[in-house]
């Protein structure tokens, strides 16, 4: 990696640095609501319109474009999508993505869980304008900001995303007995386009690298780069990318089922404590992990990051027990807030900590030039464990139970744990 490349981009920043954070504090919200619809809202739509457990746990499959995204990244880095191109190459993916994005999410959510095969055809083709957002707006982050500041960038688009995660989604929740889910997450959804307003104002980034020529070097050369840096090392940096987050990828796909069918809390309750609670909680750990990034460094807190996610797995471990969830009957009454206000605020803070301190690791691994390629690669490699995981989490609840479902998903964190000590200093 160049040393000097934190010096062309601050310089490449000047002025401009408090913009370029907010635009990126911006992009982080805009990005963050297809997620949220494609993941949390989905869950939470189709455990109401009585869904199947093992049809809800196959929804995690719509996160399958973005465990595939690296095959398109060289395109974002390479080609640029028309009717926008002259916005230049960073920004006119960012824009084409999320004006889709807006459109097809809309679409979607007219159409509802009572049409499946439109809505989920609707949703898939979403996911993988959500991706090539998401393809963009990391690689936009890696050309414009400086090295050093790649934890405080992290921390911001985090906060983003995650205010999109609880403001849209606590008003989501709230709205829907009221307005309708249809009405209420088509609202949602047009919020998107903020992305594409924020992109026409933000600057583009100037790469004074060289291009990769041919789209086969744009997609190979990546990964040639991976290889001879780590060489021996390569299986680690792999096995601590792919199981790094899986606590908090296979827990979540069952929450909602946990929540609404084994405790009986209500949308309302669930807006209120899991989203609007959860809002300022994230916001908090977002901003916290990247300065601790930045004060402690990143090895010491991938450690720190990732006990606590595990501890807020072991919380809804705690609720399972406490109140006798069983996936055999629906909850016959409604229980306490308090315990679930404690764990909420728990996984809250360890979410928003969590995302802030990885993006900021698996950015620090790319080159400039090659940044959307290799930024997608590693995502993609991220991607892979909650796609199969999420996958069979209904089937692995319905065999397991809450109790045991989510005492396991807390032991799926070690393995990343223990590569922390072997991944080399560039990495952490």
């Amino acid at each position: 990696m160049n040393s000097n490349v934190g010096e062309r981009r601050d310089g490449a920043i000047g002025g401009a640095r408090a913009a370029t954070l907010v635009v990126i504090a911006a992009l982080g919200f805009s990005s963050g609501i297809p997620n949220l619809m494609l993941t949390s809202v989905v869950r939470t739509w189709t455990t109401a319109a009585a869904w199947s457990i093992e049809s809800i746990g196959l929804l995690s499959l719509l996160s399958l474009p973005y465990t595939l995204k690296f095959l398109w990244a060289p395109l974002v880095d390479h080609v640029r999508p028309p009717l926008c191109s002259k916005l230049g190459q960073r920004r006119s993916w960012l824009f084409a993505g999320h004006v889709a994005a807006a459109v097809l999410l809309m679409g979607a959510c007219g159409v509802g869980p009572a049409e499946p095969r439109v809505f989920l055809a609707l949703l898939a083709v979403a996911a993988i304008a959500s991706a090539t957002i998401d393809i963009a707006a990391s690689a936009y982050q890696i050309d414009v900001l400086p090295r050093e500041a790649f934890g405080k960038g992290a921390g911001l688009f985090v906060s983003g995303y995650r205010i999109a995660w609880a403001g849209i989604g606590f008003g989501v929740l709230a709205a829907a007995p009221v307005w309708g889910w249809s009405l209420s997450a088509s609202m949602a959804c047009g919020l998107v386009a903020v992305g594409a307003l924020v992109t026409l104002r933000a600057v583009e980034p100037q790469r004074t690298d060289r291009p990769v020529r041919g789209l086969g070097p744009a997609l190979w050369e990546p990964l040639a780069l991976f290889a001879s840096q780590w060489k021996a090392r390569l299986p680690i940096l792999l096995l601590f990318v792919v199981t790094f987050k899986l606590p908090d990828q296979v827990g979540n796909a069952m929450i909602e089922p946990l929540l609404i069918q084994g405790m009986g809390h209500s949308l309302q309750e669930l807006a209120f404590v899991r989203q609007g609670l959860g809002f300022g909680v994230t916001i908090v750990g977002a901003v916290a992990g990247g300065w601790l990034v930045a004060r402690i460094g990143l090895r010491s807190c991938l450690w720190i990051f990732g006990i606590l996610q595990a501890v807020s797995n072991a919380g809804f471990l705690w609720l399972a027990w406490r109140q006798g969830a069983s996936i055999a009957v629906d909850a016959s009454s409604v229980a306490p807030l308090g315990a679930l206000t404690v764990v909420v605020m728990v996984e809250s803070l360890a979410s928003g900590m969590v995302s802030a301190g990885f993006v900021a690791a698996l950015m620090s691994l790319c080159e400039r030039r090659v940044a959307a390629t290799q930024y997608a690669l590693l995502t993609a490699l991220m991607a892979i464990g909650g796609v199969i995981g999420g996958s069979v989490s209904g089937v692995l609840l319905r065999h397991l139970d809450y109790g045991p479902f989510f005492g396991w998903s807390v032991l799926l964190g070690v393995p990343g744990l223990l590569c922390i000590p072997l991944l080399r200093p560039r990495a952490a």
